[in-house]
């Protein structure tokens, strides 16, 4: 039975207010909700997991651990608002890990997702993830991607379903003007 390497890669992210602020599609931040943003990277920048699976040619997956979820999910009913900062907070931490390690990904550019196959879905579960038949994780903050980068939307097992590429209509919302 064939299994991929898989190497863990501690994270050393650093804090990209743009992105973020893109992701909470926000405009002003003040003095305090920074200095909270700040405390939660903080806190969950050791529940960032990172692994590559292969040696020379294969896959990176990034996932928040359940302490994340469970913490954004408790905080939803409360406070709508601050769910979905925190959300964006973890969808940011994940975006700037990605571009960090894979750096000819641009900042409008997606980490295209690999089709699911037997070797990866092992390979994957050693570390406690599942691969789905649709390409998804099951983690809801975590992302699945060639390693080194590939081609971007050509070789996307989601491409057909994508809405980036299948809605053109609402190519503004992916592509703001400069």
């Amino acid at each position: 039975m064939k299994l991929l390497e898989a190497r863990q890669i501690e994270p050393q992210v650093s804090f990209d207010l743009p992105t973020y602020m893109a992701l909470a599609q926000t405009g002003d931040l003040e003095g305090a909700e920074v200095a909270e943003i700040l405390q939660h990277w903080e806190k969950w920048n050791s529940a960032l997991k990172i692994y590559i699976l292969g040696k020379k040619k294969g896959y990176l997956t990034l996932f928040m651990d359940r302490a994340v979820e469970n913490t954004i999910d408790e905080i939803w009913p409360e406070s709508p608002s601050k769910g979905f900062k925190l959300q964006a907070l973890a969808q940011t931490m994940i975006t700037s890990a990605l571009q960090d390690l894979i750096p000819s990904i641009g900042r409008d550019q997606c980490a295209p997702v690999p089709r699911p196959n037997k070797i990866l879905k092992r390979s994957l579960a050693r570390i406690g993830l599942e691969l789905s038949n649709q390409g998804t994780l099951n983690y809801k903050y975590s992302t699945l991607t060639f390693y080194p980068y590939k081609n971007g939307c050509e070789v996307c097992y989601l491409s057909t379903t994508c809405p980036k590429l299948n809605l053109p209509r609402m190519e503004g919302l992916f592509n703001p003007p400069e």
